[in-house]
């Protein structure tokens, strides 16, 4: 496999697991929210939920465009 595809492939796995770890610990749903603090987990501020989000859209849309690139 070319070093090109296999960086991409990572860059668009770490975006899609921030994504999956906004959405999961998201200010904006109160019954996840509630969950989270029974559960032990935590709930983000919103100022980290976007920053992780907006995070997690640059390096999978980074990685998409590598292996367009590449491919």
């Amino acid at each position: 496999m070319n070093k090109n595809i296999k960086s991409g492939i990572i860059y668009l796995l770490v975006g899609a697991f921030f994504i999956y770890w906004a959405e999961s610990h998201s200010p904006k749903k109160i019954g996840q929210a509630i969950g989270n603090a029974f559960s032990g987990s935590y709930t983000m501020d919103e100022t980290s939920y976007y920053v992780c989000l907006i995070i997690g859209i640059a390096a999978a849309l980074f990685g998409v465009l590598k292996l367009i690139r590449k491919a």
